[in-house]
């Protein structure tokens, strides 16, 4: 195809301005419009034309406009929500130091589940190469939840020099929400990858990551609808697990039933009183590679409190109880 008979209409031009505010790949967009024709033969351009439209047209190019651009944008967005907040911290050539957003969801997501948060630095960085963190806690139905987001060097820098302050190894029986697991990370990589681009100018990443907030309150709200329809049943007699079952999100419940279910591989191998404590030794059967093998835990159970504890600290550290 000659270039100079390669065109993009008017029509087509809107649609790849939608779909890249969204978040949508460039070969997304090029392959819908092939299928919407009968295939790419039928267009009057080509994916690289796709491409060069974007990055010519819709991202901002030059390092001095991006600033001011970003600024505008945050600005726009704090006139229409008054609660969206951001702060930029530029140097004296006018460059950009450090970046920090949250809209109003996300300050009202704080306020919910704010008891953990974590920084993710572990996503890739935007064209500039600006560390890139995401402040993310775990909501009421054990799914992260993004709380704001970071373009900045010294915050970052200086958390991981500090880094044996906040390791979770430190941490064993604190409150994690599950945040200790990779899986979260891993989980919340697999949405920035739906939106984020690391060759995006910086307007263009804020504009992506409002649209991965969009996709989390999304999914909450439809975990919310699903609870309303009504409950899991409970898989056992226990007036414990039924407490559980009145109290908790489906989700949350789930976890609460998989104890239970595991409980029937527990086995308790002596009892000991240690003043006002009861000291119980518990045998965990495990199947590894089709072979038995037992774990051993001790749990403390104060007759005063009626606190119980493992030493294995799960329940206070994913937050189960």
């Amino acid at each position: 195809m000659f270039s100079a008979n390669r065109q993009l209409r008017m029509h087509v031009k809107d649609l790849i301005q939608q779909n890249d505010q969204a978040g949508i790949r460039p070969s997304k967009t090029y392959q819908a419009l092939a299928n919407a024709v009968g295939g790419p033969a039928n267009l009057t351009f080509t994916e690289k034309d796709v491409r060069n439209y974007i990055s010519r047209h819709l991202r901002i190019s030059g390092d001095e406009t991006d600033p001011k651009e970003l600024l505008k944008h945050f600005s726009r967005m704090k006139e229409l929500n008054p609660n969206f907040f951001f702060e930029i911290d530029m140097d004296e050539n006018h460059s950009i130091r450090n970046v920090f957003w949250a809209d109003a969801w996300c300050r009202a997501a704080w306020e919910y589940f704010g008891d953990v948060v974590t920084v993710d630095t572990t996503y890739k960085t935007n064209r500039y190469d600006m560390p890139f963190g995401s402040f993310v806690g775990v909501n009421h139905h054990g799914m992260f939840t993004l709380l704001g987001c970071v373009f900045e060097w010294l915050f970052l820098a200086d958390m991981f020099a500090d880094r044996h302050m906040w390791v979770p190894v430190f941490f064993k029986d604190e409150f994690w929400a599950g945040m200790r697991s990779t899986q979260h990370s891993e989980s919340i990589h697999s949405v920035f990858d739906k939106y984020l681009n690391s060759k995006s100018s910086l307007l263009q990443f804020v504009r992506q990551y409002q649209n991965c907030v969009i996709d989390k309150e999304q999914k909450e709200l439809e975990c919310d609808a699903a609870d309303l329809r009504g409950i899991i049943p409970c898989v056992s007699s226990s007036p414990i697990e039924k407490r559980f079952q009145r109290e908790y999100t489906n989700s949350m419940f789930r976890d609460v039933q998989d104890q239970f279910i595991k409980k029937a591989d527990c086995d308790i191998s002596s009892v000991n009183h240690h003043g006002t404590s009861k000291v119980c030794e518990v045998d965990q059967q495990k199947m590894v590679f089709d072979m038995s093998v037992y774990s051993r835990y001790q749990v403390v159970y104060c007759l005063q409190s009626s606190d119980v504890q493992c030493d294995c600290f799960m329940f206070q550290s994913n937050g189960i109880l």
